[in-house]
């Protein structure tokens, strides 16, 4: 069900023509871009960023709308009076975007390293591709707080793009988390994305990488359980006001 209304949306012609090319020419812009602000070292480090922050556009960007689209339709409320949770429905329907994010990934890792010069990295970054099938999961929990929250607040697509150019600007993909401090360090480390790009880079330089992992997957789960937790309380301001709307 999630693969054919995925393939509704995103028809193979469409995905080649506009998705692929989208992640491709962004994580090559942030390649170019991290070498000229450091040189080789820059282009490795916004490289290898850049092929972990292009998932966003499949798991924070489009993928809410498999919860935002019950809210246009007007269908939301038979999905609360189904048996089954609607996190779980949401879940059901959202795992075709993890796989999306994760073809993005990789797609950008072999055709961008060779377009920028980074080939001699392009092994070791599909050798951890696990850990990009982690950031895919994990930044779905952001993704999935967006849409609950556009549920009542209707302003998903400035939430889906804020929340994916925040998490670029403070996540650690063209520059270090270190240029926060202390305290923005350890802040930008609750937010997904983050600890999954020191872990990926980890790896590739044979560094340990399963405390970084660890705490990515932690993060992940924080946010959705936020999320799960913000549909319960729609859910109940719902029952008892009889309308899924806020104002």
């Amino acid at each position: 069900m999630s693969w054919r209304d995925f393939l509704a949306v995103y028809p193979p012609r469409v995905y080649l023509a506009t998705t692929l090319p989208r992640a491709i020419l962004q994580a090559a812009f942030f390649a170019f871009l991290g070498y000229y602000g450091a040189g080789e070292a820059g282009r490795e480090f916004a490289f290898i960023g850049a092929c972990g922050q292009i998932i966003l556009l499949a798991t924070v960007v489009r993928a809410p709308d498999v919860l935002i689209d019950e809210r246009i339709m007007g269908t939301l409320h038979r999905l609360r009076l189904g048996n089954v949770p609607l996190p779980a429905l949401v879940a059901a329907r959202w795992w075709i975007y993890v796989c999306a994010g994760l073809v993005d990934a990789v797609v950008a890792v072999v055709v961008v390293g060779a377009l920028v010069g980074e080939l001699d990295v392009v092994p070791k970054l599909l050798a951890a591709a696990p850990l990009f099938l982690l950031l895919a999961l994990t930044t779905s929990g952001v993704g999935f707080l967006v849409a609950a929250i556009s549920l009542t607040h209707r302003i998903d697509v400035v939430l889906t793009n804020l929340a994916a150019y925040l998490m670029l600007v403070f996540c650690g993909v063209v520059a270090p988390i270190s240029v926060f401090g202390d305290t923005g360090e350890i802040l930008v480390r609750l937010v997904p994305l983050t600890n999954g790009l020191l872990a990926i880079r980890a790896d590739v330089a044979g560094e340990p990488w399963l405390r970084e992992a660890a705490l990515e997957l932690a993060a992940g789960a924080a946010w959705a359980l936020i999320a799960v937790t913000v549909l319960q309380v729609q859910a109940h301001r719902a029952r008892s006001r009889g309308t899924d709307e806020l104002l």
